[in-house]
């Protein structure tokens, strides 16, 4: 049986043929989801589904825990008139909190080959889960999560803004950054009103200041271009400039 398996996967490497070059596969599956598969060494073989959970795995017949459990707080508000009383479990949060841990990885990995756009829809669900834990989640359970939100906001923010880019907008790219820096804010400022000097500290340091080196960099890459310093140039060689700034600094 173990052979067989072994062969079965051979098989498939070989039909799916990476190019060496762009190592990545966008596949459908029977149900017509898209999955990523990425071959980061010859060893290798990443899967990701683009949408839902990572897995690809279908809890009570939904997308994910995420949308069940949203799905049963809409429900309970209709049947209750407000939200009063409604609550999960600990195993509840466990479940929601490893899928966001799993949505998590993925965002990453989508950053890295630039699906901005996943980016920025799985950045925005995990926080609208940190802000739904805080609200319904006791303290010591949301702050499980909750505490990563200055990260989900700077990553949200980068993912906006080179959407922005990749049509060349300096301007909206430079908003969308202020917007994630402004939130960042707000979100170190309500850090310190509950005592959570450690979690602003490190949000302010890494994910702030990010936001703030990165928005110089497109600035100071928009003022060369409205100068006439640069030419006019693709998104591609945009990206290549920009990664350029980074290295130097």
């Amino acid at each position: 049986m173990d052979r067989h398996i072994v062969d079965m996967i051979d098989e498939v490497i070989d039909v799916v043929d990476f190019d060496s070059d762009k190592p990545i596969k966008v596949l459908k599956s029977s149900d017509g989801r898209d999955v990523v598969l990425i071959r980061s060494n010859p060893f290798t073989i990443t899967r990701i589904y683009v949408t839902g959970r990572p897995d690809g795995k279908r809890p009570h017949g939904r997308d994910s825990y995420y949308d069940y459990f949203m799905e049963q707080h809409e429900d309970y508000v209709r049947k209750h008139g407000s939200d009063e009383g409604f609550a999960l479990t600990a195993e509840d949060w466990t479940a929601l909190f490893n899928e966001a841990t799993d949505r998590y990885l993925r965002y990453l990995i989508f950053a890295s080959i630039k699906r901005w756009e996943d980016v920025k829809r799985d950045t925005t669900i995990n926080i609208r889960l940190s802000d739904f834990a805080k609200k319904y989640a006791p303290s010591e359970i949301a702050w499980q999560i909750y505490q990563y939100k200055g990260y989900m906001l700077m990553m949200r923010a980068i993912a906006n803004a080179e959407l922005k880019l990749m049509k060349i907008d300096y301007v909206g790219a430079i908003e969308e950054l202020d917007k994630g820096i402004s939130e960042i804010g707000k979100f170190c400022a309500e850090c310190l009103r509950e005592g959570h000097e450690e979690a602003e500290a490190i949000t302010r340091d890494k994910y702030l200041s990010n936001l703030v080196q990165y928005r110089n960099d497109i600035q100071s890459v928009g003022e060369k271009l409205s100068s006439g310093e640069l030419n006019e140039i693709s998104w591609e060689e945009l990206d290549e400039l920009l990664t350029e700034e980074e290295e130097e600094e």
